[in-house]
């Protein structure tokens, strides 16, 4: 008997050890700015696979949209998210990127979007993004580092007219760069008149900036919509009305789609699981952060600006959802 019981304990003991997370395998993502929504996505999908999963831990890097896709193409991480406008850009090489990067594949979309939020002081006078920059007014700005989506859609933002860092500086205004709850921070201490984020709603970090201090949130005239339409491939998108509690009504805003995105090289059995666990799991997905309330699964295979990876098409067929 004792016999019977000690070879049972054994049996145990090695089921246990293989299932343990000792033999996990870890991969890295790398996303957006620490504090910042794509972060906190990321992290809640690593805790996730995490535990349905624990033979796959993904340890979540922080950085920026254009950083994350950089480092995916690279192979510098396994993981990231990517907006289809960026991976589609740094597959082909196309500026900001200064090489092509074809290893980059789509794994799967649908989370949530980001919106250009331009969110400025009531005290600085201005109503429009319109009025700041036509009227050259001394703007001291926030904005995510170089590398990043942000710092991007600043520059191409000036550009429509006809400005740099260079001309805001001599107006007197600058461009501060920071992450997230950094620029909430700078804009409290008031060493900022506005921040500029391309985020999810809501973002932390202007829920942050709110506090102590009157702050408007700008919408995007007509005329800048098309023009980041159809320079960058902005999708025409829209700032849900309530956001903030700062407006009734939707403002117009250049919007980003989130997809997941997996360098070519990673076996197409882990990125399955991964996908697999996130596509199984939609409900505990959407409590990760109030941007993927609507978070549906299966179309995510669509529009990602990059081949899908073979492992999340190998998921996308078995569900039915791709034919």
């Amino acid at each position: 008997m004792r016999i019977w019981r000690v070879g049972i304990l054994v049996t145990l003991c090695v089921l246990a050890l293989s299932v343990s997370p000792a033999s996990a395998q870890t991969y890295s993502a790398t996303v957006g700015g620490l504090g910042g929504v794509w972060y906190t996505v990321f992290t809640g999908i690593a805790e996730l696979v995490k535990e349905k999963d624990p033979g796959v831990i993904i340890r979540v890097i922080p950085g920026g949209g254009l950083i994350a896709v950089q480092k995916v193409g690279e192979g510098g991480s396994e993981f990231g998210l990517g907006f289809p406008w960026t991976v589609a850009d740094g597959r082909a090489g196309r500026d900001p990127f200064k090489a092509a990067l074809p290893d980059v594949r789509g794994a799967m979309s649908g989370f949530g979007s980001s919106y250009l939020q331009f969110v400025v002081d009531k005290r600085f006078g201005a109503t429009s993004i319109d009025e700041i920059f036509t009227k050259k007014m001394p703007l001291k700005i926030a904005v995510d580092r170089v590398g990043t989506t942000d710092e991007l859609a600043l520059r191409r933002v000036m550009a429509f007219y006809k400005m740099t860092y260079d001309d805001l500086a001599k107006l007197g205004g600058k461009v501060s760069h920071a992450g997230y709850n950094d620029q909430a921070t700078l804009f409290k201490d008031r060493q900022v008149d506005a921040m500029l984020q391309n985020i999810a709603v809501p973002s932390s970090s202007v829920l942050e900036a709110k506090v102590g201090r009157d702050i408007l949130l700008l919408g995007f005239s007509p005329e800048l919509m098309e023009y980041m339409y159809k320079e960058y491939a902005f999708v025409k998108g829209a700032i849900p009305a309530g956001a903030y509690g700062l407006t009734d009504k939707p403002l117009s805003s250049p919007e980003s789609p989130t997809m997941m995105t997996a360098n070519a090289k990673v076996s197409a059995d882990v990125v399955y699981r991964v996908v697999k666990v996130v596509g199984d799991n939609p409900d505990r997905v959407q409590k990760i952060h109030d941007s993927l309330k609507t978070f549906d699964p299966t179309g995510g295979w669509k529009d990602l600006g990059a081949p899908l990876h073979p492992g999340a098409e190998k998921y996308y067929r078995e569900k039915g959802w791709m034919k």
